[in-house]
C-alpha cells in the first residue's frame, strides 16, 4: 500500500469530521455538558461515521481489502446506524444489545467468521466450540463491542487504544503475509489518527473539537472482534486466542470486573458510571493527559507481552494464567484499596 493511500485515509478523516460538524448540531448527534459530563461545550458525536467514512473510501481503491473486507465493512455500516441513532435519541439497553447480537450473528452465521477455538488453555489440548461456535461468538462480540464503548469515558482514551491493539495486529499480520489484514488494518489506524487529532487534547487545543460517541466506539469494538476473531480462527489462523486477550487488556480487564462488581453491588452492568478505571486514576489526582498517556503506555506494555508470546511461541496456558492473574490482581485491589485507606476501630477518633 503507498502512502498516498494511507495519507489519503488520513485527510478524507479530516476532512468528513470537519464537513459532519455544523450537520451534527441540526440532527441531535451532539454531546450536551451536564451531569458526569465535564466538558464545556456542546461537542459533535461524529467521530465514528468520519472514521468509517476515510476508512472506507480509501478500501474501495485498495482491492485486497475490498474483497477481503466487504462484509466488515457493510456489517459494521449497521454497528455504526444504531450508534449513531442511540447518541441522537438514547436506545434502551435491550435495543442495543439485540443490535449488536444481530451483527454478531451476521458475523458468525452469514460471513463465516466464528469463533471455533480458544486453543489450548487449559493444557487439555485445544478446546473446540463445536455447536457453541456460533452463539459464543456472538457473547464475545457483544463483550468486546462493549469493553471498547466503555473505555470511552475520556478523551482519546477509547480510539488510542484501539490504535494500540490495531498495532499489534498489524505486526502479527505483517509477520504472517497477511496483506489483507495489514493493509486494512493501516489504512484504520490512520484515519483513527485523524480523529484523535481533533479529540485528543493538545496544548493548542485544550478541549475536544469531535467525539467518538456510541457509534465510533461500537464500531471500532465490532471492527476489532472481527479482527481478532480472523487471526485467531480456521486453517488460516495466525495465532492462538490467547495472545489476543493481550492486545485489548484494558479494555477487557476494566469491563469485565465492571460485569462482576455492579451486580454484587445491586447495579446494572451496563449503567453509566464512575467507576472505570480512568475515572478512578482521575480521583487519584492524575490529570486528564497524565490518565490517558499512561494508560496508552499500559496497554502498549501489556499488548507487548501478548507479541512476545507470539513471537517466542510461549505457552498458551502461562499466558492466559499470567493474564488472570493479572485480572484477579486488578479485581482484588479495590478491597486491599479501601482496607488501607479505612482507618482501624482501635485509631479512628471518637
Amino acid at each position: 500500500m503507498s502512502f498516498l493511500n494511507l495519507l489519503s485515509a488520513f485527510i478524507i478523516t479530516s476532512i468528513s469530521l470537519f464537513a459532519l460538524k455544523p450537520v451534527a448540531s441540526r440532527v441531535g448527534l451532539v454531546d450536551v455538558p451536564g451531569g458526569r459530563k465535564q466538558h464545556k461545550a456542546p461537542t459533535p458525536l461524529v467521530g465514528g461515521l468520519g472514521i468509517y467514512l476515510g476508512t472506507l473510501s480509501m478500501s474501495l481503491f485498495t482491492p485486497v481489502v475490498l474483497l477481503h473486507y466487504s462484509a466488515m465493512l457493510a456489517i459494521s455500516s449497521l454497528v455504526l446506524f444504531v450508534g449513531m441513532f442511540d447518541d441522537a435519541r438514547e436506545l434502551r439497553v435491550s435495543v442495543r444489545m439485540g443490535a449488536h447480537g444481530f451483527a454478531a450473528w451476521l458475523m458468525a452465521a452469514v460471513a463465516g467468521n466464528q469463533l471455533l477455538s480458544l486453543g489450548n488453555i487449559l493444557s487439555f489440548g485445544p478446546v473446540e466450540l463445536g455447536i457453541l461456535a456460533i452463539p459464543l461468538t456472538m457473547f464475545a462480540t457483544v463483550g468486546v463491542i462493549n469493553a471498547v464503548n466503555m473505555t470511552d469515558g475520556i478523551d482519546g482514551l477509547s480510539g488510542g487504544l484501539v490504535v494500540v491493539a490495531l498495532f499489534f495486529l498489524g505486526v502479527v499480520a505483517f509477520d504472517s503475509s497477511h496483506v489483507a489484514m495489514l493493509q486494512f488494518t493501516t489504512l484504520l489506524v490512520c484515519s483513527l489518527l485523524a480523529f484523535l487529532m481533533l479529540n485528543f487534547r493538545l496544548p493548542w487545543k485544550q478541549c475536544a473539537l469531535v467525539y467518538l460517541g456510541d457509534a465510533g466506539s461500537t464500531m471500532l469494538g465490532f471492527m476489532m472482534t472481527w479482527l481478532i476473531i480472523e487471526a485467531t480462527q480456521g486453517a488460516d489462523a495466525m495465532m492462538s486466542p490467547v495472545y489476543a486477550l493481550w492486545f485489548l487488556a484494558i479494555p477487557l480487564i476494566d469491563t469485565v470486573s465492571l460485569l462482576i462488581k455492579r451486580p454484587l453491588r445491586g447495579q446494572s452492568p451496563f449503567s453509566a458510571g464512575t467507576d472505570h478505571l480512568h475515572h478512578r486514576l482521575l480521583e487519584a489526582g492524575f490529570s486528564r493527559k497524565q490518565t490517558v498517556v499512561g494508560l496508552y503506555l499500559v496497554g502498549a506494555l501489556l499488548g507487548s507481552v501478548g507479541l512476545m508470546g507470539y513471537l517466542f511461541e510461549a505457552s498458551e496456558v502461562f499466558m492466559f494464567t499470567l493474564f488472570m492473574t493479572i485480572f484477579t490482581v486488578y479485581m482484588a485491589w479495590d478491597p486491599i484499596r479501601r482496607r488501607i485507606n479505612t482507618p482501624s476501630q482501635a485509631t479512628r477518633p471518637h
